[in-house]
């Protein structure tokens, strides 16, 4: 049985703004790899990464190990990352990157997912580190859960992501997520590192950032050893891999330059009106699927200022802790937690101590829109249903909307009374400006949701209330 490992570090792109410190990036994951003495073969994808190189390097590479019997494979990838929303696909982007021939020229997580599966690891540990530069950024939560709903057919499985979608992922000299990767192994006081120290290690390490916040799922055993923390791994030294890169000319872009791109992709508030009626006509479909017309009546309520919004504290959470240019208030109440003191198992005690802990009261704006939130309300024409409603709420910046949702099901407290019943946690996503159909599309996503979300019920009900016999 033998243990294999890949390496992708792609950090010149022709189309796109160049992510030097990747190179460094491979440097330290390789020599980490190598040390150990674990991996009997690497491929390493660092020089020629257009998307014909990397491909032919990865068919080849997996057509070589098929017959063999694979005890752990290994995939790392820093480089920048995008979201095919269509085909709920990471795609890795190569140097050739292109929007015209974006399947080309980006390396699909699926493809990678499919030959795994055929060589059948007994283990299989991928680290992303994807780093968002001047390309639409996907890494989102439901995007990430997509991916790791896929992930499931592979038995004992690790993933480790760099960061969420509203963040990116930090690069200077090397990527702060691969670093705190490197550290996890050489700053380790014991013999045998598990991955699940690793996983330990870098919460900890990012447990104050507000702008990037890695992302993880573990379906191994949580015992699984990654290496023998040996002397030759110790002797590893961090700092020589985050010198300056000094073949790289930097493209200097004058500050009027920079300022007049962005502002490219601003809306004024009367476009906002408009992409908000957009919307809303694009969530009125909902009624239109199948037997819904038959079975309900639509009321779409549209609400001003966040009010009478179920769960909207979450909302708020999510915005107080996350840096923004929203045009929103944030109200909340700081109240006295006295916690203990505790020590990771690195010897580190836990900043955070004594915080007072926060309750979040609600949002509000002074933004005067049409609305910046809508119930989706479906009245049933007959009683052996209940009524269902879909919340959207929109976070309103100048560049992009961020669309919460959450699905409601009613349930009678008396003869016609409806009160709140089951509910789904809060999503989200990104609809920005300079980008719009796609965003509209995803709004569309929602009907199919909430449908499929109110047939479950129904069916559900009609089984209580008709159990076999």
């Amino acid at each position: 049985m033998k243990n294999v490992a890949i390496i992708i570090a792609v950090s010149d792109y022709e189309n796109i703004t160049p992510l030097l410190g990747c190179k460094n990036d491979y440097k330290l994951i390789s020599d980490i790899l190598k040390a150990t003495n674990k991996y009997t073969d690497i491929l390493e994808i660092y020089e020629k990464t257009d998307s014909l190189n990397v491909k032919e390097s990865l068919t080849s590479f997996f057509s070589g190990i098929r017959e063999e019997e694979i005890g752990e494979l290994f995939f790392y990838y820093t480089g920048h990352g995008t979201y095919d929303g269509e085909e709920e696909d990471l795609r890795f982007v190569l140097t050739d990157y292109s929007k015209e021939k974006y399947n080309t020229t980006t390396l699909s997580n699926n493809f990678i997912d499919q030959q795994i599966r055929r060589v059948d690891p007994k283990l299989t540990v991928k680290v992303v580190d994807a780093c968002n530069s001047g390309i639409p950024y996907i890494k989102g939560d439901l995007e990430v859960a997509q991916i790791f709903e896929q992930e499931k057919a592979i038995s004992n499985l690790y993933f480790m992501f760099s960061s969420h979608s509203h963040q990116s992922s930090y690069v200077d000299t090397i990527s702060h997520f691969t670093k705190s990767f490197a550290e996890a192994i050489l700053n380790y006081k014991g013999n045998e590192i598990s991955y699940a120290s690793i996983i330990e290690y870098i919460k900890d390490k990012f447990a104050q950032s507000s702008k990037q916040t890695p992302y993880f799922v573990a379906q191994g055993t949580m015992s699984d050893i990654f290496c023998n923390v040996t002397d030759i791994i110790k002797n590893i030294d961090i700092t020589k891999y985050e010198k300056e890169i000094l073949d790289y000319k930097k493209e200097e872009t004058s500050l009027t330059e920079a300022i007049k791109r962005i502002s490219e992709s601003y809306s004024s508030r009367d476009e906002i009106d408009k992409i908000l009626i957009e919307i809303k006509e694009a969530l009125t479909e909902m009624i239109n699927i199948d037997f819904l017309a038959e079975i309900f009546s639509l009321d779409i309520i549209e609400v001003s200022n966040y009010t009478e919004i179920l769960d909207i504290d979450v909302v708020a959470k999510w915005i107080d802790e996350n840096p923004n240019d929203y045009f929103i208030e944030v109200e909340k109440e700081e109240i006295s937690n006295n916690n203990n003191i505790y020590n990771n198992f690195y010897g580190n005690t836990i900043p955070n101590l004594f915080r007072p802990k926060v309750e979040y009261r609600g949002v509000s704006t002074r933004l005067n829109t049409t609305f910046d939130s809508l119930k989706i309300k479906l009245n049933p024409k007959f009683p052996a249903t209940f009524p269902y409603q879909c919340n959207v709420v929109f976070l309103i910046s100048r560049y992009k909307i961020t669309v919460f949702y959450k699905l409601i099901t009613y349930h009678e407290t008396g003869w016609e009374i409806y009160d709140y019943g089951d509910r789904s946690k809060w999503k989200y996503f990104d609809l920005k400006f300079s980008n719009k159909s796609d965003g509209i599309k995803r709004i569309k996503k929602i009907n199919n949701e909430f449908f499929e979300y109110i047939k479950s019920s129904i069916q559900a009900r009609l089984e209580v209330q008709n159990p076999s016999k």
